[in-house]
């Protein structure tokens, strides 16, 4: 290997080091904390910080012996700017999302109100409280350790952009270590894998699906990492990825254990009985530590308290999944789901349809304006949500996959690759709801690794279908750049009610319903309010949200996003159109 090629590698082995660490440790440090008993405070994101570049310190030396230090002051400040550049981003947009408005940003505003979760269950008539109770925190707690630092809600977001950038680096990382393609390949493949579209569409919001999907990068990358070289690093890393993958969500536990199978198959197949081992040990030590000590809330506590490690169990997980299924899907198998959504139009049928909608199949690379329309959006996609190309993409790659492996000679050398693609589609097709785009989002690295395995394939008619399938997964990502200037259009809406209502001066009576989250942005304003039940024939509804109020009389102009109703009449309508399916007037 050049040795630029491996000093480069290391450079940004150690960016995505840093910036995966200062997540991981933030979890861990609140999670110790929550156990010896106190609660989340402003030193917790700052410590993690500080902890992660101690530990880049001395990776440095291992990786750049003679110049460690410089190497690490300069990556210490490419961290520094990337994490400070994401809350800055973050806390420029408001979260219009149902479920983030809901309980994803209320974890966050109950641990810096003083909830313990390790300690103290939310009593269960506070809004969302058994999703509060006993889902995982993975996400959520280092989100919370940022709200505590800036005391501004919005800024949880800044994980999402820092989780990005970081599975990017260790994408770099691996291609520059492996010194096969050119810089503008390893950059377009990179960003392809980086930006996975579910990835892309939450970035402006607090679901936990996108970061999932980085950190299932972040584990195929260091896992090819490791296969090149298993130095210690990669290893603590491969440590930190799954301890903080494993407690993100209850089908994050599957892939993490998935994952590692694959990965320790790979290398019993390939005979690497050093690399197995240290693997091996290394991923039961933190499955351990992810599992009964960091994620004793919620496993644990859930084994021994409802002696169910996945409470509130598989049936009212299912019963909260068919709530948002269509019905021409309920009553089919998960593979018909699967194949019927991995062919259909990209459609978000459930916030339209007043009954059972159609669910037109199409021929792969055709769309219409019904695909256009919903692949731009910024909240979850429903029907075929990895985008409207995104069926044609995978046949394709699989065509030329299929046709790079009937050219080689010695195909046995294919079986790792094999493997690593078999894996990713077991841990999709094992899902029940592997349809709903944003429950199995590693389903986008498929195409893309087999694409990259049959670069060797230097045929002239092949490099140009494979070159223009790239293209067509970068158009096929670009849609999600459309819901940026929606949610600014948005958040710009949501910032003239709250100035609208703050220059008032009066004390507003307010009704949050399911959006109790929506209580910090009246407190970030200065906003006075009392909260009260309030009718729909007397409410206005505030934009993005189904949080109600009474405006006062004084208010020289109704919030042009609100809708106000007196009865069953509208007496004065705006445009509105928002996450939450509200028709528009």
């Amino acid at each position: 290997m050049e040795l630029s090629s491996l000093h480069r590698s290391n450079w940004w082995f150690l960016i995505g080091f840093g910036l995966i660490n200062t997540i991981v440790f933030s979890f861990v440090l609140l999670c110790l904390t929550f156990i010896s008993g106190h609660g989340l405070a402003a030193w917790h994101f700052p410590l993690a910080f500080i902890l992660a570049l101690f530990l880049n310190y001395f990776a440095s030396r291992q990786f750049f012996p003679g110049e460690s230090f410089k190497v690490f002051l300069r990556t210490a400040l490419i961290i520094l700017v990337i994490i400070l550049i994401s809350i800055f981003i973050a806390g420029l947009f408001y979260d219009i999302s149902s479920d983030g408005q809901m309980y994803h940003m209320e974890s966050a505003i109950q641990m810096k109100a003083g909830w313990n979760p390790f300690k103290k269950e939310l009593p269960p008539d506070l809004n969302q409280a058994i999703w509060l109770n006993h889902y995982g925190k993975g996400v959520e707690d280092p989100q919370a350790t940022i709200y505590a630092l800036t005391n501004r809600l919005e800024t949880t977001k800044s994980t999402n952009f820092i989780l990005l950038a970081a599975s990017y680096c260790l994408s770099m990382a691996f291609l520059k270590r492996l010194n096969r393609f050119s810089l503008r390949k390893n950059i377009l493949f990179s960003t392809l894998l980086a930006f996975n579209p579910v990835t892309f569409y939450q970035l402006l919001n607090t679901y936990v699906d996108g970061q999932l999907a980085s950190f299932l990068l972040c584990f195929i990358a260091i896992a090819c990492l490791l296969y090149l070289e298993a130095n210690r690093y990669f290893l603590i890393l491969l440590a930190s990825i799954l301890i903080i993958l494993i407690n993100i969500k209850f089908t994050a536990l599957v892939f993490a254990g998935i994952f590692t199978v694959g990965m320790l198959l790979i290398f019993f197949i390939c005979k690497r009985w050093k690399d197995f081992r240290r693997a091996f040990i290394v991923s039961v030590l933190a499955t351990i530590f992810a599992v009964g000590v960091v994620g004793y809330f919620p496993y644990m506590i859930n084994i021994v308290q409802y002696h169910d490690i996945l409470y509130p169990g598989l049936k009212v997980l299912k019963s909260e999944a068919a709530k948002f299924t269509p019905p021409r899907l309920i009553h089919k198998n998960q593979f018909s789901k699967f194949f019927i959504s991995f062919f259909s139009h990209t459609d978000n049928l459930h916030l339209t349809a007043t009954k059972d909608p159609i669910i037109r199949c199409k021929i792969p690379f055709t769309f219409n304006k019904t695909d256009l329309f919903n692949a731009s959006k910024p909240y979850v996609v429903f029907m075929a949500g990895m985008g409207p190309f995104f069926s044609g993409i995978c046949i394709s790659s699989i065509f030329i996959f299929g046709y790079w492996l009937w050219r080689q000679k010695n195909r046995k050398t294919a079986l790792p690759f094999i493997i690593m693609a078999g894996t990713i589609l077991f841990s999709v097709l094992i899902i029940s709801e592997a349809w709903y785009a944003r429950y199995t989002p590693q389903l986008w690295f498929i195409p893309l690794i087999l694409l990259m395995v049959s670069e060797t394939e230097s045929g002239r008619t092949i490099s140009r279908i494979r070159n223009l399938l790239y293209i067509i997964m970068l158009v096929n990502i670009s849609f999600c750049l459309a819901s940026f200037p929606y949610v600014y259009y948005k958040t710009a809406q949501i910032k003239y009610e709250l100035d609208q209502l703050k220059a008032s001066k009066k004390i507003i009576p307010v009704e949050f319903t399911y959006f109790t989250s929506n209580r910090a942005r009246f407190t970030e304003y200065n906003i006075p309010f009392m909260e009260v039940s309030i009718p729909d024939s007397n409410a206005v509804f505030m934009s993005s949200s189904s949080t109600k109020i009474i405006p006062p009389a004084v208010m020289p102009d109704l919030p042009k996003s609100l809708v106000l109703r007196t009865g069953e009449k509208i007496v004065k309508h705006f445009h509105l159109n928002d996450s939450r399916g509200y028709r528009v007037l």
